[in-house]
């Protein structure tokens, strides 16, 4: 073990104080936008009466306009793990909608941040090999030039160009409108046909980091003196490239790799919107705008956890993968 006990209970100890924290604001945040979800959901079931609002407010535990009896009430759900009753989809739990939800967002971000790092790692192996290339240039300016642009403006326009104007891909959801008779694998396809503008919009805005990293982390490589020597020695460019060089330079990049889900995440959330993809991106957007604060609350905790869970999962993994490492 590359890492000691206390280290680890160090880690693990700022990881819980941190999805303590995101859980506070996550109490606080939705409150600050001011409204009354019991008045909210009264009116759209048509019931909106005095006593009608009355009850639902006692239901929810509103009934108690002090935040600190409400935070502590929170707390002491959410330590008992129940995140509460969707207001907006009334009787379901939290739990129950967010879990419907993940596999989307899941799929989303795993198959947007694999593709990204693989495409960026090889790109930036290539340029860093042959620095001043056109491998190099080209790629590098695409790179940025899709960095600068926002995830909302580049999905609108794949939308625009490939689903409207071409009509190649559906225009949004995550699977066909009827799927009532259709095999395994016409599921499957139907399911990859509506996640690939979706993906592609992550991928092309979130490339450029990583192929920045992986060309820098080859570039400081490729100057070391055991490459040198390797050189003299007459390894073959494969060997060098591949074998010393990108095994060396992947090291760094594996805690990118991690962090970078705290920005697919974010950018998810927004290609979500875009594309009615039922994730937790859609689902949050729609508490927000029907002021259903379990589901906000539920929604950004569940976010909060994975980006620190990812975060201290390379903290751990890290000392494994490179012996160099001792971590006390």
């Amino acid at each position: 073990m590359r890492y000691s006990a206390r280290y680890l209970a160090k880690r693990v100890g700022f990881a819980l104080l941190t999805i303590y924290l995101a859980a506070t604001a996550d109490f606080l945040l939705p409150r600050l936008m001011g409204g009354n979800p019991a008045q909210a959901l009264a009116s759209s079931t048509g019931l909106a009466s005095p006593a009608t609002v009355a009850a639902i407010t006692k239901q929810f535990g509103l009934s108690n306009p002090n935040w600190g009896y409400q935070y502590g009430l929170y707390l002491w759900q959410l330590v008992h793990g129940n995140l509460g009753i969707s207001y907006e989809y009334y009787p379901s739990p939290v739990s129950t909608i967010l879990l419907r939800a993940l596999p989307y967002t899941v799929a989303l971000v795993l198959s947007a941040t694999v593709i990204s790092f693989a495409v960026g790692w090889t790109l930036g192996m290539i340029g860093a090999w042959r620095r001043g290339g056109w491998v190099d240039q080209v790629g590098v300016s695409i790179a940025f030039g899709f960095y600068a642009v926002p995830y909302f403006w580049l999905a609108m326009m794949l939308v625009f160009v490939f689903a409207f104007l071409l009509g190649w891909f559906p225009m949004g959801h995550a699977l066909p409108s009827s799927i009532t008779g259709l095999t395994p694998w016409q599921w499957i396809a139907g399911a990859v046909r509506h996640g690939i503008l979706p993906v592609t919009s992550l991928v092309l805005t979130s490339t450029a980091g990583h192929l920045l990293l992986m060309r820098n982390n080859m570039l400081t490589v490729l100057s070391d003196d055991y490459m040198q020597l390797a050189r003299a020695k007459g390894l073959k460019p494969f060997s060098l490239m591949f074998r010393y060089a990108a095994r060396a330079a992947m090291l760094p990049s594996f805690t990118g790799l991690m962090l970078s889900l705290g920005n697919v995440v974010g950018g998810a959330v927004v290609t979500e919107i875009v594309f009615s993809y039922p994730g937790i991106g859609l689902a949050t957007y729609n508490a927000i705008l029907s002021h259903d604060y379990p589901m906000i609350q539920g929604a950004f905790l569940m976010l909060a956890v994975a980006v620190v869970a990812a975060n201290l999962l390379a903290d751990l993994i890290y000392p494994l993968l490179d012996p160099r490492v001792t971590l006390q």
